[in-house]
């Protein structure tokens, strides 16, 4: 429930552009869809847990700005130990805003992963990229010195 409640608010199509960046571009509808699927369900096991975990916190609004077709709001994640600035990108899309990215503590979530994507794929490919997000497993693998 939780997974259809944040997908019906985000575009994981245009995180998915934004976090290959250049590398978006030569793929084709097939890997694109692929990829966004991919993404969208390597995000899901990855923060659902993080989400689920929070007691006592507390999200406050602290301000919006919007230009044109854009918006950030600004919000801030609150418990009697911390305070973490939680700031969303969003973009206007069939008269509803979605967001395309989540800076939490002044690092962006797409940012981020474009790094990481990049240097799996200049490294190794993009099926190894492909491969881990299957496995659930971006993060840099330590190579077996056998």
């Amino acid at each position: 429930m939780l997974e259809q409640v944040i997908a019906s608010h985000f575009d994981y199509t245009e995180m998915s552009k934004r976090a290959l960046a250049a590398n978006w571009t030569p793929l084709t509808a097939v890997e694109r869809t692929e990829f966004v699927e991919l993404f969208k369900s390597f995000l899901s096991d990855r923060y659902a847990e993080k989400i689920e975990g929070y007691s006592g916190e507390q999200v406050h609004y602290l301000s919006e700005r919007i230009e044109g077709n854009y918006a950030e709001v600004r919000t801030e994640l609150r418990s009697s130990k911390v305070e973490i600035p939680m700031d969303y990108r969003l973009h206007g899309k069939d008269g509803t805003w979605h967001a395309y990215d989540i800076i939490v503590d002044g690092v962006s979530l797409v940012k981020n992963y474009r790094s990481q994507f990049d240097k799996i794929i200049h490294s190794d490919s993009y099926n190894e990229l492909v491969k881990r997000l299957r496995n659930r497993t971006v993060a840099e693998e330590k190579k077996d010195p056998r």
